[in-house]
């Protein structure tokens, strides 16, 4: 009774829609063009800070730290030169001074946060006391002068490492900017100074740090979606003119893909929503899943049209539609929740916007499918389609399925005993699987960023910063010699942990003035016992230096004072385990009524939200689980149907599982996503098998076979096709510049190989052997011989009701 109603109110509505086609055309048009409109207004954000929500914590902290220090992600220019001399000869100087100079007048860099051999100061001790005076200005015209002032910097420790390579093969020009925001234009403002710097051989210029990544990664993810979308687009039309060779079967799937793709980033744009780094490839996504319903629809409209060529055009239509909507609507539903589930892991902002656009856009292809197909059908001929033949005979791509499902039915314990034997061997590559990021793995090895984050970290103590602010309750109580005694062993410590190259803060420099005061005596680099002779040392250095030569280590209350660990990696395993030594340290032997230490940096913010990434990657796939198996459990009226339907996708996401972990592939950032998005789509593959094994069941005649039989050709041809444009619009993404990308499409297009096999080849066999009840077997003849061929039915009852 409900399926007759049901039948009732989709014929009285694609009744409507067929009546009304122009209208419904044109309003389909004008909405995608509004929605296209709001485009040009998105905003790109490749910041590190994307990662993370405003209201975080350590974001929120970083921020106020910034504030007080005036920190921010720097960009950094490396001089690079291996010869006998390193960088300490006159020309070398001379480009060191140039730049400075340069970069000071580059919009957006603080020209007071600009840290070079060329603004930095030595202190050195003078009959009455204690001069200060830059390393070198103007720059030195010989030798003996350059190699006076690798003699200063030798006996400045605090320089060693940080701004001047311990070898002295390489020294660093380190530059606040004011707005990071602007990062892409200061990066090109930096490389294009580079490129007009004076050439000088054997040195090499490198522009790298954590802001130059920031910059470079805008330009570089614009690049890649201006090439790789149109390659998807032209890979998905042939993709579609193979399935149906057909001029409409062509063209109005696009109309629906462009119709979807400007439904998500037009909201998206709409909604003051930023442009992330893994939006990249939202688009290329979207077009391989915006025709998966007309795949469907198609099918069935031909296969019906040449079923019955004395039906009208519009009821080929209205037949069609009412025979599609539900099931597609249904399948739509599950891949929105895989999208959606993204959202509500409540994880890293690109992640959770990721989600909901693509929710959003898989939203308007279906309204579109519904809508928009039949409307536009109504204002041209039916035209059979020449890949779609009915009546016997099938093409090759109909016959590649036939084959693959007639042997998993003659031989289903073969099927199922492969299928446990590579759930085994999946299970053992899992518990291979490593969390790890790190931002520079954004990058080709053979960029320029690559090259020289690489070659910066090799000389220098390091790129990566981390951030320790210490805090004390009274005015001046950093003039404390027990609070810098206990920053002194604070940095100790920090040196000794993985990666970290070397610490910086006001400690450094009060042991130089103190030694300074002390005719330069080695064994005087000490913290001074009296309270108020560090206070005099800061006093004396205010009467020849600047006093704001500290707002980087020290506040004007001199109670906060920030200390600066440079690593030499960004990768999480590595960071994780210092962070985590830290805070244990800082706990046990540093804090204490008086006196607290927090972590603050780049590499603290990114290392909590890098730890979210199992967290958000296992909540978002339970939720998909969950929602999904719910949802068919729903459409199937059944708790073990729609268990069933979930084979594609425990099939497809455990392999893929296993081949990050016998791969070494890491789940970060991008590949993370993968599981809730192929849970999204690979069920969908499970709901039209099991729904249509269930029609055959219920209602086909003949054997178990040969019921069985009249699967493959057309929903397993559908889903073939189903299959080639999603997993040929992921796969695209392999050719993707962008590393992440490219895992994040190598293995959803393995997982959607491995649901397409699943549902063709394992659900089939799972049927034959244990003939659930749930399918709905009706009384069976007496079954043939289980060797018997087995010929494709393709009469007017294979078309199909429930893809």
């Amino acid at each position: 009774m409900s399926k007759t109603i049901d039948s009732d109110r989709a014929r009285k509505f694609f009744g409507w829609v067929t009546d009304h086609p122009k209208a419904l055309v044109v309003a389909g048009v004008l909405l995608m063009l509004s929605a296209a409109a709001f485009i040009p207004g998105l905003t790109k954000d490749t910041s590190s800070d994307s990662f993370i929500a405003k209201d975080n914590p350590a974001r929120v902290y970083r921020d106020q730290v910034k504030k007080v220090f005036g920190l921010s992600d720097p960009f950094v220019i490396a001089i690079i030169n291996h010869g006998p001399t390193g960088v300490f000869n006159p020309e070398t100087l001379r480009l060191v001074q140039w730049l400075t100079d340069q970069v000071k007048k580059i919009p957006n860099v603080d020209p007071d946060g600009v840290v070079s051999l060329a603004t930095e100061s030595n202190i050195v001790g003078t009959d009455d006391g204690m001069q200060v005076h830059k390393f070198f200005d103007p720059p030195p015209a010989t030798q003996a002068q350059a190699n006076a002032i690798r003699a200063a910097i030798a006996d400045f420790p605090l320089y060693q490492g940080s701004l001047v390579a311990r070898d002295s093969t390489a020294t660093l020009i380190v530059t606040e900017i004011l707005d990071e925001i602007k990062s892409e234009t200061t990066y090109n403002a930096f490389m294009a100074l580079v490129k007009e710097a004076p050439q000088i051989p054997g040195v090499e210029l490198h522009v790298a740090g954590e802001g130059a990544i920031s910059g470079y990664l805008y330009n570089y993810i614009d690049r890649d979606a201006t090439r790789l979308n149109p390659i998807v687009a032209i890979v998905i039309t042939l993709v579609l003119f193979i399935a149906f060779r057909t001029v409409w079967g062509t063209l109005l799937p696009n109309v629906v893909v462009l119709a979807t793709v400007a439904a998500a980033f037009g909201t998206m744009a709409a909604g003051g929503i930023s442009f992330y780094v893994i939006t990249n490839g939202l688009a290329s996504i979207l077009i391989g899943m915006a025709v998966a319903e007309p795949i469907h629809i198609f099918t069935h409209y031909y296969e019906i049209g040449r079923a019955h060529p004395d039906l009208s055009h519009r009821d080929i239509i209205v037949r069609t539609m009412i025979e599609t909507w539900k099931p597609l609507t249904n399948t739509i539903l599950t891949t929105v929740v895989g999208f959606i589930s993204l959202y509500l892991s409540g994880g890293m902002p690109p992640m959770q916007y990721f989600g909901l656009f693509a929710a959003i856009g898989v939203t308007a292809a279906w309204l579109y499918g519904m809508m928009f197909i039949p409307a536009a059908l109504m204002l041209v001929k039916f035209k059979p389609s020449p890949a779609i033949r009915g009546g016997n005979t099938t093409d090759r791509y109909g016959r590649a399925v036939v084959a693959l499902g007639n042997f998993s039915i003659r031989r289903p314990r073969l099927i199922l005993t492969v299928t446990f034997m590579i759930i085994i061997i999946s299970g053992m590559g899992a518990s291979r699987l490593i969390i790890d990021e790190a931002m520079i793995k954004n990058f080709q090895q053979d960029e320029p960023i690559y090259h020289a984050d690489k070659a910066i970290n090799q000389v220098m103590d390091g790129t990566n910063y981390l951030d320790i602010v210490v805090e004390t309750q009274t005015h001046e109580g950093l003039f404390n010699p027990d609070y810098l005694r206990r920053m002194d062993a604070l940095q100790r410590f920090v040196e000794t942990l993985p990666g970290v190259g070397g610490t910086t803060s006001v400690v450094d420099y009060i042991k130089q003035m103190h030694r300074s005061i002390n005719e330069n005596r080695k064994d005087a680099y000490s913290i001074p016992d009296n309270r108020d002779l560090v206070a005099q040392l800061f006093l004396l250095y205010s009467a020849s230096g600047d006093p704001t030569d500290f707002e980087e280590e020290i506040d004007y209350d001199y109670r906060r004072a920030n200390i600066r660990a440079s690593i030499n990696t960004s990768y999480y395993t590595n960071n994780r385990i210092v962070i985590e030594k830290l805070d244990q340290y800082l706990a046990e032997h540093f804090n204490t009524n008086e006196i607290t230490a927090h972590l603050s940096g780049r590499v603290n913010v990114n290392h909590h939200w890098l730890k979210t990434i199992a967290t958000t990657h296992f909540v978002s796939e339970g939720i998909a689980l969950v929602i999904s198996w719910l949802m068919a459990a729903w459409l199937l009226r059944s708790f073990s149907a729609g268990l069933f339907t979930l084979v594609p996708v425990f099939a497809s996401v455990l392999l893929v599982y296993g081949v990050m972990g016998f791969g070494g592939i890491w789940l970060a950032v991008g590949t993370s996503m993968f599981a809730a998005i192929a849970t999204g789509l690979a069920i969908d593959f499970g709901v039209h098998t099991t729904q249509r094994i269930r029609e055959l069941m219920q209602s086909g005649t003949g054997t178990f076979e040969e019921r069985m039989a009249q699967l493959f050709p057309s929903t397993g041809r559908a889903l073939f096709f189903n299959f080639a444009a999603m997993g040929l619009g992921f796969g695209t993404l392999m050719t993707s510049v962008v590393p992440p990308l490219v895992s994040f499409g190598g293995l959803v297009t393995v997982a959607m190989t491995v649901s397409f096999l699943a549902s063709i080849m394992v659900m089939p066999a799972m049927a034959k052997l244990f003939r659930p009840r749930f399918l709905g077997f009706a009384p069976l003849p007496e079954e043939v011989a289980q060797d018997k061929p087995l010929e494709p039915a393709y009469s007017v009852s294979t078309v199909e009701k429930g893809r």
